[in-house]
């Protein structure tokens, strides 16, 4: 499925891109994160650290990092599949 991706502002496709690309990014920040998400489907906070996701039918539970720290390469791998799937795959999507 190709999805309209237009409506993100110019930080939040800067992280799609950090996050979707290769090699593994690092020096992402969850709250640059959660606005991508936001962007992209439904986020609700089930508790001070868990985040509901849900993109184009797909749902995820997400864990943030404490303090709002980088995200470790872990949820990045988390991420970048989870957005591979809605998205039919946006590795390498400008």
């Amino acid at each position: 499925m190709d999805r309209d991706l237009h409506h993100l502002d110019n930080d939040q496709r800067r992280v799609l891109d950090r996050l979707t690309g290769h090699p593994l990014s690092s020096n992402i920040k969850w709250p640059q994160v959660l606005s991508l998400l936001e962007a992209l489907g439904e986020v609700t906070v089930e508790s001070k650290d868990r985040y509901r996701v849900s993109v184009d039918g797909h749902t995820e539970v997400f864990r943030p990092p404490h303090h709002h720290g980088d995200l470790p390469p872990e949820m990045v791998m988390k991420l970048r599949h989870f957005l591979a799937d809605p998205f039919g795959g946006t590795e390498g999507r400008a």
